[in-house]
């Protein structure tokens, strides 16, 4: 994930901007928010060399060997672009 400066208060993301968090080995399939509004993403990995899925956020990442096991952290933890909960409001 490359940092990037947003000269706004708080800075709003679309799922188009999924290419700003795809790099050479990893392709960023979805976006999520952190509870302060920070970006996650869920990226693919593009060769059999790394694991296959990671979730990055902050100065955090976490590999995952399936789409399944990803998701399900994602869903515990995160929010959709419109801070909505993933797991539906669930605690």
């Amino acid at each position: 994930m490359i940092r990037r400066f947003i000269y706004q208060k708080k800075p709003v993301y679309t799922q188009a901007d999924k290419s700003m968090f795809s790099t050479r080995d990893f392709t960023c399939v979805n976006l999520f928010l952190t509870k302060s509004g920070k970006p996650v993403a869920l990226s693919e990995g593009n060769s059999a060399a790394h694991y296959k899925w990671r979730v990055q956020y902050g100065f955090s990442c976490v590999v995952f060997k399936t789409y399944e096991e990803a998701i399900r952290f994602c869903r515990d933890r995160f929010y959709d672009l419109d801070g909505n909960r993933l797991n539906g409001g669930r605690a």
